[in-house]
């Protein structure tokens, strides 16, 4: 019974970590852009020095936290989904809805191959700028950002495929 209340008391502290991670992550996105009366110097100077830490963090940690964020993006997708056949349009456009689910859906199809093996540092470096580029689609309204996260982890794959399968000549 004592290791089944660690377990669980360990699963919260993960839980209220993430959450206040992506809380974090948020309020840096909003404070660099200058929403709301956050629109003072020092506070975009603070927003930009707080994604550089929170990136360097996903960085190092990308390997433990890709799996997850597949999940997130299947949820978000479902939610997107279900908000667009409930008529949930009285805020955003249906177009708005379909552009969001499609471009989730394309996030996925690049992230799964990661559910496998470890992203090698330039696709980690792809996946931290697909989450920084959500953060700010969020914030911003817009799914101009994340159209962008999505086709800059695309070009980092298919770089890095390309460079993979390129037979090397021996100059000797």
């Amino acid at each position: 019974m004592g290791e089944q209340v660690k377990s669980g008391f360990r699963l919260a502290g993960w839980l209220l970590l993430t959450l206040a991670f992506i809380h974090a992550l948020l309020l840096c996105a909003g404070f660099l852009v200058g929403k709301g009366e956050y629109n003072q110097p020092i506070y975009r100077v603070a927003g930009a020095c707080g994604l550089v830490a929170l990136s360097v963090v996903m960085f190092m940690t990308v390997g433990h936290w890709v799996g997850w964020f597949i999940g997130a993006l299947g949820y978000f997708v479902l939610k997107t989904a279900f908000a667009l056949l409930l008529g949930s349009s009285l805020v955003r456009p249906p177009m708005w809805f379909i552009e969001f689910a499609l471009l989730l859906g394309f996030a996925i199809l690049l992230c799964v191959r990661y559910a496998s093996r470890k992203p090698q540092r330039i696709e980690a470096v792809g996946l931290v700028g697909l989450v920084l580029a959500l953060s700010f689609a969020l914030v911003c309204n817009s799914n101009i950002p994340t159209l962008f996260g999505v086709a800059v982890l695309g070009l980092i794959q298919l770089a890095y495929d390309r460079k993979r399968r390129t037979p090397r000549l021996n100059a000797g």
